[in-house]
């Protein structure tokens, strides 16, 4: 493999403490030197100019679903790595929900093989926490890490049985890795499509209470801190959920969270245009909420961005009886109670992979957070919270690397999307910012500059 000299770009790199203008060498797969501007380049290297870019560590998103096995009309694992890759990611975190459930060893390793086939993102295994996603019996978590499992949730089902919680927390943690917690009491939840507000009530449709998140939060961090066990909130949307994390770590908890970006890009009233596009769950919250959001990454609160991509097709979404209903500069319908009753069976989720860099960018223009900020938190810290050797540009670190263009105007077009889905509330948004060079292991495996994947 031929040397790559990624030359005169802004090389970011928190874990090594770097912010400045430095050619990056890769060779044999590895991180070689980060140097200071080179005048003459070696001479079996590539030279690529990435003068007035962003050069940073491999971006990781801590949750995805890939939906492989069991829902190939939605993703594969081949379609998702190579969104991934699109969207800047080395590697994506990937959830456990399939079907079968990824919760004996032949899943896992029947994800990795599949992901050996593809030149793309990596992918990082999540071992769901209880067999069937059930929440009774636990998987063998010490088989799962062997496997190549490298966190465990039952994300998208939430474990009610605090017993059966508390000593998974413990285990996982005496093994050296983290819980990420789906946090939703479902009595309070249940066959709720939006968040309950005037939103849902225009529409017609059932709301779930921001309570529904935050108590089962402030249970779990109180499991957190008797235990001393490495939890992880997934998705977190609510102001009451960052006040717990924040009374939590200081009575001594090892608690992180991440945030996605429609949590602080959207609010609850892009249901009213997008309709079941913008239906997930936790569903999108006030604009108190968005603000909470956003003032939890400013102060640290939230460690990292997660898209929670979740690809689905036309009719899991309910599209053949909704779609006319909606759409930008149509007027939001009162649904009757059948109508209601198809749009709170609609799935939840929304495809991420591809719009997140260009929507969490903007909390960089705006000044929210500042460039090494954007970096940890979308690579350094997935990395510490996945147990991931990466993170960094240090020679001799894996050669994942993301080049950005942060001044780059361009279209969200759900129709050049690599994954197999197109549920977004974000087409026709215009972002400033973009990966144009994803590389994994010193190959370049997405190169926005010729708009395909190699």
């Amino acid at each position: 493999m031929k040397a790559i000299l990624l030359k005169g770009g802004r090389v970011i790199d928190p874990a090594s403490g770097i912010d400045e203008v430095c050619d990056v060498i890769l060779r044999h797969g590895e991180i070689e030197a980060v140097e200071a501007l080179l005048s003459n380049a070696p001479d079996d290297a590539n030279v690529i100019d990435v003068a007035g870019c962003w050069v940073m560590p491999g971006l990781i998103d801590p949750h995805v679903h890939l939906r492989d096995p069991g829902f190939p009309e939605k993703e594969t694992i081949a379609s998702g790595l190579r969104a991934a890759a699109a969207g800047g990611f080395s590697a994506v975190a990937a959830m456990a929900n399939t079907s079968p459930v990824n919760d004996t060893r032949e899943i896992t390793a029947y994800m990795l093989e599949r992901a050996k086939g593809v030149r793309a993102a990596r992918l990082v295994p999540v071992s769901a926490v209880t067999r069937g996603l059930r929440g009774v019996e636990p998987v063998d978590f010490a088989a799962m890490i062997e496997a190549g499992a490298r966190m465990f949730s039952d994300d998208g089902i939430p474990i009610d049985d605090p017993v059966i919680l508390s000593r998974a927390l413990e285990e996982i943690s005496r093994l050296g890795f983290a819980t990420s917690l789906h946090e939703e009491d479902r009595a309070l939840s249940r066959d709720a499509a939006l968040n309950a507000g005037e939103v849902s009530k225009r529409l017609g449709v059932s709301g779930v209470p921001v309570s529904a998140e935050a108590e089962r939060v402030r249970r779990d961090l109180a499991l957190a801190i008797g235990s001393g066990a490495a939890v992880h909130i997934a998705h977190a949307s609510t102001a009451e959920t960052f006040d717990l994390i924040r009374a939590a770590r200081h009575h001594g908890a090892h608690v992180s969270c991440e945030v996605a970006p429609h949590h602080f890009a959207l609010d609850e009233t892009a249901a009213l245009t997008w309709g079941p596009n913008a239906k997930m769950n936790p569903p999108l919250r006030s604009r108190a909420d968005v603000e909470a959001v956003h003032e939890a990454i400013r102060d640290g609160t939230a460690d990292m961005i997660a898209s929670d991509h979740a690809p689905h097709d036309p009719k899991s979404k309910q599209m053949d009886s909704l779609a006319g209903y909606f759409g930008p500069g149509r007027e939001p319908p009162r649904l009757d109670h059948e109508l209601a009753n198809i749009f709170e069976h609609a799935a939840n989720g929304i495809v991420g992979l591809e719009t997140s860099v260009g929507l969490a960018l903007d909390l960089v223009h705006r000044s929210l957070i500042q460039p090494a900020r954007f970096v940890a938190m979308m690579s350094l810290n997935p990395a510490t919270l996945l147990r991931l050797e990466a993170g960094t540009l240090a020679p001799g670190a894996a050669a994942d690397v993301t080049v950005i263009d942060p001044n780059l105007d361009w279209v969200v077009e759900p129709g050049k999307f690599l994954s197999k889905s197109r549920n977004t509330p974000f087409a026709g948004r215009r972002l400033r910012g973009k990966a144009i060079l994803t590389l994994v292991g010193g190959e370049i495996v997405y190169d926005g500059r010729k708009g395909a994947v190699r």
